[in-house]
């Protein structure tokens, strides 16, 4: 059923008159299919006006939702002014979309368009890339669009009415402002992707997004009023319905795809048990009023209720449906209840309101299924009289049987023709609603400032100075006051009597005076309970509840007289010195309050600072019986006017000697002025970003006196106050946190609250970390490392790693101590940490290198044949300086706690060095010159075993040597020693180990081969029958590696000598 609602609104104009209460989805189909050409010319003013009805609803829901959707969007605006990162930030792009998940505005268009901007802006926090968020953000920009041509079209329609052309003019000057702000967002997105600003510009855009469809809903609002007015004054229909059409279609624009027709309701199927508190049946509360006057005496109050024989009251109940689809609106005209004969019950039974249900389903409640498209409807019943009983209930067979009805809904009108309106047409639930009545039961209990009076103290044995006010003989007799309660509290009178045979109240039930179980017997003994704390000034709320059995007519305050004790008369005396508001005192009448709420204020005191008062609560039930015989009393203890004194804030920083996060500079706090002789304890104000309230013992106040000495507790003496992190990883770092005390005065067995007392504290993280610096004489480049096992030994497979000795190359902090704490001791270890980015091999995955105190060795782990001791890489050396257990941060969207690392001011570079970086040869070493050891001699007859180059006889150096932390097997003078400690070993190069080429290096062993083992090379002599006179030599190729893969090409000349052999022609 996705059709026009419009069209299935008129589609009635053809059909034959007669009307069912139930109509199915195909007759409106059939309809509709054969009147859509028709619909303009036969619409009736009656069906426009349901219509506007209808579209009116809609707009005023989602204009409602859409605030609702703004507040979530302003609690993520203030997060994201406040993500400092990445993680953050997406974090609260993701609330805001959970958010906007679980609201009943979950699938309108809005809210469609809102989570299109929150994903491109989660994209734009991956890749870095904006264009699909000012995509995005264009949707708001034709939101704004419609907006203002909505705003124009509404300009025009309302003409020179003054209220619509002013609403207009306001609606179409918002969207222009919308249009505005949202061109300059455009370009401030598309400037390009910003860490700090793009997740903050796209929430703007939401908000932007969210103010055009609102101004877009004011102006359809009045274009629908502007119509509304017209159908009043007997315009042409017509074009009229056209207008209608064009806010329809606008209107879904805004809000997504909508019917207002409804094309079924359901009655909630209620299963057991029933945790909704609905059911089928219709029960209405009635009392039977009995002939009274309250209160009796005109002049205690500021009016009286009358109550007559015969007369009823009425009560209400509600009903739990589910109507479909579940974005159809009802109205409470829309609605009524209908049984199987036709017959509504509008004169008997009215429809209050209706509203959906928003509450949870559980346990065993069930709706078909499907948890959406619930609605409340509340009924009032007029009249509980014989229409009542007759529309209630039969007889059949002579035994009576309740009538059923169903809920029905009001669908579109049918005629039969443009001048005559037949019935209404009706969607109707199943018939399974009974109707009953249940007698009103009194009620007694009320709650005084949400307390309930069960626990507010009464004198109903003596006063707070232990005048007795139960005692009728002896010497407490003068301070008697009389406390009456019903004989039976089921059954009030409408009037008191005492004695004889209609007696209805008694003095004190069940109290049995002068006793040590005074204190606890009797009905309504309340004397051990404490006064109830109230402040001058403020209103003081007394509440009867809302309850469907139980309820009250009405009800006024007086003073309580007769028990105003203490040194009487002065006590009463005083309390008429004072200023109520809706009190009855010194011949002030009360306030009557219809109902079961309502207000006294305590309002002046003439400058007494604190005192208790009694007050006594008179009501009537629904029947006019009282709830009490003379009424019940409270007592409250106040004191003067509440007040509040705000401290400021404080920065609380890292104190390296307490270990603890401290106020830097205490906060004044001047305390002289407050009347006070306790305080409660200090609390955080609400709940942080985590959701965690630390608790009072998380952090400690201390308070200084003006000599700066310090003060055991808060009293008048204080005038500073200072505050300390007793677990710091309870506080976000960074931030604020709000936290408020009470100061107290006790008055009698009450303690009345004088001043509130609010501070706030910020958790500023430390930022400060020890300097280092290379020690004198090492450099970064070279700085040697340590090779794995204390050995340069070449492995058999894959690179070795090794270590670097920091502590040895570097100096921390000038190598003294930093904020009295020992980097080089044992107990600090963890607490300073080097680390270099990509410095290491982890599980075959490149990693940070980490050194950590008191020795900070730094290892390097080379990974197969991979090597980061190249000898011309550059690194850089960093450092963070460890605060133990401090922080609370949120990483990854997930709150983590632990230590707090501060980035060093310094850095170094560093290029992780082996030996051979410098390593060379040294062919022209006096005494063992290469060239006295080259010589090869070409043989007419070659010798099979060619000819050895000794590597004993080929001096090499390390430059470096006395730089190296380890020297053994790189501290040889000749190239043997080498290849005997394991430090070398050959490689295969292009053309294999080793291979000789000519002097121009054009040609492979032209001559002579050669083969090499760890002491030397040995060339042999190519079968030749002749070599050129002009050969002089030729030169060697291998390549050795050291033990973390660096490798170097050695390229050794040698000298071809003839021995007999005629040299070659050339030819």
């Amino acid at each position: 059923m996705k059709r026009k609602y419009f069209s299935a609104l008129l589609m009635g104009a053809l059909t034959i008159a007669s009307v069912s209460t139930f109509t199915s989805c195909k007759d409106y189909d059939d309809d509709i299919d054969n009147l859509q050409n028709q619909i303009k010319d036969l619409a009736s003013a009656d069906q426009l006006q349901q219509k506007v009805t209808e579209l009116q609803g809609l707009i005023t829901t989602n204009s409602t939702n859409i605030k609702d959707v703004q507040e979530a969007v302003k609690k993520a605006q203030a997060a994201a002014e406040t993500a400092q990162t990445t993680a953050t930030q997406k974090a609260t792009l993701e609330d805001l979309k959970k958010l906007l998940a679980e609201g009943d505005y979950a699938s309108k268009e809005y809210v469609n368009k809102a989570d299109g901007i929150i994903d491109a802006a989660l994209k734009a926090l991956e890749t870095g890339k904006v264009d699909p968020l000012v995509e995005a953000v264009k949707e708001a920009q034709a939101a704004a669009d419609a907006a203002k041509a909505t705003a124009d079209k509404a300009i025009e329609e309302a003409g020179n009415a003054g209220a619509a052309l002013e609403k207009a003019q306001a609606a179409a000057t918002a969207a222009q402002e919308a249009k505005d702000a949202l061109a300059k967002l455009q370009n401030s997105i598309g400037g390009g992707y910003s860490e700090t600003t793009t997740v903050k510009d796209a929430i703007t855009g939401i908000n932007l997004l969210l103010n055009a469809d609102n101004t877009g809903l004011d102006a359809l609002d009045t274009r629908l009023k502007v119509i509304e007015d017209a159908l009043k004054t007997g315009d042409d229909t017509t074009g009229l319905a056209t207008r209608l059409e064009n806010i329809e279609s606008a209107l879904k624009n805004i809000i997504g795809q909508f019917s207002t027709m409804v094309t079924d309701v359901q009655l909630f199927n209620i299963a057991q048990p029933n945790y909704t508190g609905f059911n089928r049946t219709l029960n209405f509360v009635q009392a039977a009023e009995k002939a009274n006057v309250f209160p009796a005496e005109a002049n205690v109050a500021d009016k009286q209720l009358k109550f007559e024989e015969g007369k009823y009251y009425a009560g209400e109940d509600s009903l739990l449906i589910r109507v479909s689809p579940v974005d159809a609106e009802l109205t409470p005209g829309s609605v009524s209840l209908l049984n199987s004969q036709g017959k509504e019950l509008d004169d008997i039974i009215d429809v209050k309101e209706v509203y959906r249900y928003k509450e949870l389903l559980y346990g065993n409640t069930r709706a078909g299924g499907v948890n959406s498209g619930l609605w409340v409807v509340k009924f009032k019943a007029k009249d509980l009289g014989d229409n009542f009983k007759a529309a209630a209930e039969t007889e059949v067979y002579g035994q009576p049987r309740s009538i059923l009805y169903a809920v029905a809904v009001k669908n579109t009108y049918n005629t039969t023709d443009k001048a005559e309106e037949a019935s209404t047409r009706r969607v109707t639930s199943e018939y399974g609603i009974d109707l009953n009545t249940t007698p009103a039961q009194p009620a007694w209990d009320f709650t005084v400032n949400e307390t309930p009076i069960s626990y507010i103290h009464n004198r109903y044995v003596q006063t707070e100075s232990f005048e007795r006010t139960d005692l009728t003989t002896g010497y407490h007799a003068k301070t008697y006051a009389q406390e009456l309660t019903w004989l039976d509290n089921d059954k009030p009178a409408t009037k008191v009597s005492l004695t004889d045979d209609d007696k209805n109240a008694v003095d004190r039930k069940d109290h049995t005076t002068g006793t040590s179980t005074s204190w606890e017997d009797g009905v309504d003994n309340r004397q051990a309970y404490s006064i109830l704390a109230v402040e001058k000034g403020k209103p003081i709320t007394i509440d009867f509840g809302n309850t469907e059995r139980k309820g009250i007519k009405g009800f006024y305050v007086t003073l309580d007289e007769r028990f105003a004790q203490e040194s009487a008369p002065s006590e009463l005396n005083a309390w008429n010195s004072y200023t109520f508001e809706n009190v009855d005192y010194k011949n002030q009448p009360a306030k009557l309050f219809e109902g079961s709420k309502g207000t006294i204020t305590i309002k002046d005191m003439n400058n007494v600072k604190g005192d208790v008062i009694g007050f006594r609560v008179h009501a009537v039930n629904y029947d006019g019986t009282l709830t009490d015989p003379d009424g019940r009393s409270f007592y409250v203890a106040v004191g003067d006017v509440k007040t509040t004194k705000n401290l400021g804030n404080s920065d609380l920083t890292w104190n390296e000697t307490s270990n603890k996060f401290e106020s830097t500079v205490v906060l004044p706090a001047d305390f002289s002025s407050y009347d006070f002789d306790g305080s409660y304890g200090w609390q955080i104000a609400g709940a942080d970003e985590s959701g965690n309230t630390p608790n009072w013992n998380d952090f400690t106040v201390k308070y200084y006196a003006a000599d700066g000495s310090e003060v055991p507790s808060l009293d008048n003496t204080v005038k500073s106050v200072k505050f300390i992190l007793n677990n710091p990883m309870e506080f976000i770092d960074g931030a604020t946190y709000k936290v408020t005390t009470t100061l107290t005065k006790s008055i009698s067995t009450a303690t009345a609250e004088v001043c509130t007392i609010n501070a706030s504290f910020t958790k500023k993280m430390p930022t400060d970390a020890p300097t280092f610096n290379y020690r004198d004489g090492f450099t970064k480049n070279p700085e040697y490392i340590i090779p794995t096992g204390g050995n340069y030994k070449v492995l058999a497979t894959g690179n070795k790693g090794g270590k670097f000795d920091l502590r040895n190359i570097l100096i921390i902090n000038n190598n003294t101590t930093w904020n009295d704490v020992d980097l080089f001791d044992e107990d600090n270890a963890g607490v300073f940490t080097f680390n270099v980015a990509g410095g290491t091999y982890n599980n075959g995955n490149l990693d940070k290198a980490e050194a950590t105190g008191p020795r900070y060795i730094m290892a390097v782990n080379n990974s197969g044949e991979q090597n980061l001791v190249d000898n011309s890489t550059e690194r850089t050396i960093k450092a963070n300086y460890n605060y133990f257990n401090i922080s609370k941060r949120k990483e990854n969207g997930s709150w983590i706690t632990g230590n707090f690392p501060v980035p060093s001011t310094s850095s170094e570079k560093i290029v992780y060095c082996s030996w051979m970086k410098t390593f060379e040869l040294d062919l022209n070493k006096t005494g063992m010159k290469w060239s006295d050891n080259n010589k090869v001699t070409w043989k007419a007859t070659p010798d099979p075993n060619g000819t050895k180059l000794e590597f004993n006889k080929l001096a090499v150096k390390v430059k470096d040597i006395n730089l190296l932390p380890v020297k053994t097997g790189v501290n040889g003078s000749t190239m043997d020693t080498f290849f005997a400690s394991g430090a070398l070993a050959v490689v295969e190069g292009k053309y294999g180990e080793i291979w000789t080429t000519n002097t121009k290096e054009d040609q492979i062993n032209p001559y002579f081969s050669a083969s090499i083992d760890a002491t030397g090379i040995t060339l042999k002599q190519i079968s030749q029958t002749a070599i050129p006179s002009g050969v002089k030599g030729g030169k060697i190729w291998f390549t050795v590696k050291d033990c973390f893969g660096n490798e170097k090409p050695i390229i050794l000349e040698f000298q071809i000598q003839s021995n007999g052999v005629d040299a070659a022609r050339k030819h």
